[in-house]
């Protein structure tokens, strides 16, 4: 990561930022000497203030071609620009250093994330504050407003933590449907099942080794979406079913579908097509985090090009525990 003033300043490196840190490739050169490169290949008025995404194609004096994705995203004293290999080389190393590199991608969006809530926050304190006698219905409407607020921080909180804390659970041998019926009983508990028609085929023998607790949050967050998507009105489709020597999870709904461009980012941390207040975008890549864990995949499987209202279908994929 870089750290960027507002007048394009390179003010931080992630890897000048602790004693011993080492680039993956000893022929590269350091992240700030690359700043000026990444920076060109932004952007927009003042590129190094514009949230976007950019790709990368360098050369390494040995000839090897390094293909790079760049996310950059607004912050209190200027921006943050995450550079995101395309190699594999975070993969070769133990899983939970995979896991803190990609736990630091998804840092430099929260700092982007929580201003808005805080900026809320800020506002609605300074207004009751003013008002030395403020009515019933100022206060009632401010503690609406900083009870939703501290809602959506505390959930970016405790999804940051959950994706943290992937691998250092115990595993155990148990029923791939007794997480999906818990995440279902979430769903009814809140009342989001009320109105949706619940089509569920389940099997006995899909059995998988792994953390419970972790997997019913991947099925949670494909249901939640689902409903969501057909909001609160429609089919949801669930059925599980055992494939060679894996089992699969499909979650369908009757929703509008997803379009090309969505699909293309999906997966990506603080990603989301919904309004205020009903997500964080980081349900899908703690999800996708979470089965690749547990030596599995997810993936969306409705086709690009569905008629609309034909609805999405995704499905999760884990390793069949052995007999």
């Amino acid at each position: 990561m870089l750290m960027l003033s507002s007048q394009g300043r390179v003010l931080g490196a992630s890897d000048e930022s602790a004693a011993g840190a080492k680039n993956p490739r000893a022929e590269d050169v350091p992240l700030r000497e690359r700043a000026g490169h990444y920076i060109g290949l932004l952007k927009g008025i003042v590129p190094w203030l514009t949230t976007q995404q950019a790709e990368s194609v360098r050369s390494l004096p040995s000839g090897v071609v390094v293909r790079e994705r760049l996310h950059l995203r607004r912050t209190a004293w200027g921006s943050c620009l995450t550079v995101v290999d395309h190699h594999e080389w975070v993969h070769a190393v133990d899983p939970q250093t995979a896991r803190l590199a990609a736990l630091g991608f998804m840092i430099a969006g929260v700092c982007h994330e929580v201003t808005n809530p805080l900026t809320s926050l800020h506002s609605i304190v300074q207004i009751l504050r003013a008002d030395k006698s403020p009515s019933r219905e100022l206060l009632d409407k401010g503690l609406d407003n900083i009870a939703v607020n501290v809602k959506r921080i505390l959930d970016i909180s405790r999804r940051l933590v959950t994706f943290a804390r992937v691998g250092d659970e115990p595993r155990e041998r148990f029923a791939v449907d007794e997480a999906v019926t818990e995440a279902l009983y979430v769903l009814r508990h809140e009342g989001l099942l009320e109105h949706v028609e619940l089509r569920r085929r389940t099997d006995d023998a899909a059995l998988v080794v792994g953390n419970i607790g972790q997997t019913r949050e991947i099925f949670l967050n494909l249901l939640v979406n689902a409903v969501q998507a057909m909001q609160g009105r429609g089919t949801l489709e669930v059925e599980t079913r055992r494939t060679g020597a894996q089992v699969e999870v499909r979650v369908g709904d009757s929703g509008p579908g997803v379009s090309e461009a969505i699909r293309k980012r999906i997966f990506e941390p603080f990603f989301t097509t919904k309004g205020a207040g009903q997500g964080t975008g980081i349900g899908l890549a703690i999800s996708k985090e979470i089965a690749l864990d547990h030596g599995g995949t997810i993936e969306l499987q409705a086709p690009a090009d569905a008629e609309p209202g034909t609805g999405a279908v995704f499905c999760v994929r884990l390793p069949q525990a052995p007999a």
